[in-house]
């Protein structure tokens, strides 16, 4: 019996980035079911959801046995092309079956694996003499799976319903429509906004469990917890609900897990751009809590269209992690549950404690995810102040007080000297209730809290004026040019010892996600915008603002140097009750109630 471990997936006509599928060459068409070549015109799997990852399978999975499908017919040939460092060779082929109707299958076996030396296969597909219609096919292997995986998706959704809807009618339907999934899939929806509904057939493996708004830590809690009851699941997905998912990941997560060498493995789905669908955006992060920005992603800004990538064998990079709009995990690699933090950084802690260094990447398991400057705002950073300073503490033995002092420091410095004052309030409100010890945070009321902060109005991205759309966004400046901008405001105290008249007019003009320190020395006004779309908003210097919130930053680094040693003994003292599912019942239970 053959084993799928992954498809040939081809592009559709409505597909917005064909070639991250595959390549044509030549006169072609691409149609519902698949792709139709004219003579001398082929199609191929070059590409970043295409190849096979031979050195990745060889290296964390058992699979030996190894074969290629092809469904194609035609006057034309298929090919298997190996990829080896800097050489290609095709090491098998096969001449299609000729004849009208639907295409038929070849079977192109290969050398075991285990022994292969090559990095990476992918399948090409060639008319000569005649037109080939081509319409798919699957990677797969006779070897039998080291492990029955049963997966379950847990996704939390707050008023999302267009894309989890989607989403959730995706993975149905795929569960529905492919044997090797069909009864192993499950998908289960945490409803924190308690008003989702789904067109669904009554006997879809779909629950839905309405929940109190808990945020994205309470609704991942919730299913985790719920799942564990059950007893169902050998895997849980943690996936988000304002995602695009490639349901081809779900095929390839699956037998990885079937066949993966180590019983932990954990597989995390890489985030590409929605603006731009061939832009990665992040494939793992490491997190260097010495660091002023410590979230350090990897594969950031990665073309996915460029071929070199895509044939390339990269070997498998640790990272810390993995970020919850895509991560997939054994149930049992953890009894405890997520850190009670409503959003931002509840996915971090968990992946330093439990999967990330479990975790992999595989091409082709990715997600579509709107730009994270659209979401980053004042009461994001209240979050990361407060959050990140407690998953420091509980995890790194070697994070000392001067490392928070010297992150905050830093960071609200660079919010002050942009002209950020909102944001620097935020932090220093994150800041304080971190302070405030363990006990306190055990009475959060997250949902009021969370409404709470949702108040503030500045410095959130908006459609801009007309007058405002048509101001260039500024690009990236040079590292070195940004470092002297910096000194060079601190020198200036930000620009507010420089008497007004003698300031630029006009905007100055920063990036959405980014703190104009330089720009902003020698302005009234900053214009920070998105470099794509034309969603912004305004600043404006406030000299009397800029010092009160300059001593209570001094003032909160010393909070920090006086009880840090007594908070990080408190709340490592306090984390099993933190997560406790005991703990987790009572928010839920009170969150139903509000």
């Amino acid at each position: 019996m053959t084993q799928m471990l992954q498809r040939l997936t081809l592009p559709k006509p409505e597909t917005t980035e064909p070639l991250l599928y595959a390549r044509l060459v030549g006169e072609s068409r691409v149609v519902a079911d698949g792709v139709v070549l004219a003579s001398g015109a082929q199609v191929s799997f070059d590409t970043s959801f295409g190849v096979f990852a031979a050195g990745r399978w060889r290296r964390v999975s058992t699979v030996n046995q190894l074969s290629v499908e092809v469904r194609a017919s035609g006057i034309g040939v298929v090919e298997v092309v190996a990829v080896t460092g800097n050489r290609e060779e095709v090491v098998a082929h096969a001449s299609l079956p000729r004849g009208e109707g639907a295409p038929t299958s070849v079977v192109l076996p290969l050398e075991p694996l285990q022994t292969s030396k090559h990095g990476t296969y992918f399948v090409r597909v060639r008319a000569d003499g005649g037109e080939v219609c081509m319409t798919g096919g699957q990677w797969i292997t006779s070897d039998a799976p080291a492990h029955d995986v049963r997966l379950s998706l847990s996704i939390t959704t707050f008023n999302r319903q267009e894309y989890v809807r989607k989403t959730v009618h995706n993975v149905l339907q795929l569960e529905s429509e492919l044997a090797a999934l069909t009864g192993r899939l499950r998908v289960f929806v945490v409803d924190n906004a308690q008003n989702v509904t789904f067109d669904a057939a009554p006997n879809a493996p779909l629950q839905v469990v309405p929940n109190g708004n808990l945020g994205g830590a309470g609704g991942f809690a919730r299913g985790l917890m719920e799942l564990r009851k059950q007893g169902w699941a050998t895997h849980v997905l943690f996936m988000d609900d304002d995602i695009t998912l490639e349901p081809e990941a779900l095929v390839r997560t699956m037998a990885l897990f079937a066949f993966a060498r180590d019983p932990k493995l954990c597989v995390h789905g890489a985030m590409l751009s929605e603006e731009r669908p061939w832009l990665q955006f992040e494939a793992g992060s490491e997190y260097s809590f010495r660091s002023i920005y410590p979230l350090q992603a990897l594969g950031r800004e990665d073309d996915l269209r460029t071929r070199e990538l895509a044939i390339t064998d990269a070997p498998e990079i640790p990272f810390d992690y993995t970020a919850w709009w895509y991560t997939a995990f054994p149930i049992n690699i953890t009894k405890d549950n997520p850190l009670p933090v409503f959003v931002r950084g509840d996915d971090v802690g968990f992946g330093l404690m439990h999967t990330g260094k479990h975790s992999i990447t595989l091409n082709g398991v990715i997600v579509w995810h709107a730009d994270f400057g659209l979401k980053n705002n004042p009461s994001s950073l209240y979050y990361e102040s407060r959050n990140l300073a407690l998953v420091d503490t509980l995890v790194f033995d070697k994070h000392h007080w001067w490392n928070l002092a010297y992150r905050f420091a830093s960071f609200g410095f660079r919010n002050l000297f942009s002209m950020r004052y909102s944001s620097t309030e935020y932090m220093l409100k994150g800041l304080d209730a971190f302070l405030a010890g363990p006990s306190e945070w055990m009475k959060i009321d997250h949902a009021a809290l969370h409404d709470e902060l949702r108040k503030c109005a500045e410095e959130k991205p908006a459609p801009l004026t007309p007058e405002l759309a048509a101001v260039e966004p500024r690009k990236p400046r040079h590292k070195a040019l940004r470092a002297f901008g910096f000194l060079f405001a601190i020198v200036l105290v930000g620009g507010y010892i420089i008497p007004r008249p003698l300031r630029l007019r006009g905007y100055g003009v920063g990036p959405i996600d980014a703190r104009a320190v330089g720009v902003a020395t020698l302005r009234n006004r900053i214009l920070y915008r998105h470099d794509r779309i034309t969603d912004g908003y305004v600043v404006e210097r406030d000299t009397k603002r800029f010092f009160s919130l300059l001593g209570q930053v001094a003032k909160s680094i010393t909070a920090i140097a006086f009880s840090y040693g007594r908070l990080k003994r408190e709340y490592r003292a306090m984390y099993p009750e933190m997560v406790s599912t005991a703990a987790w019942e009572a928010r839920f239970t009170a969150g139903m109630k509000r």
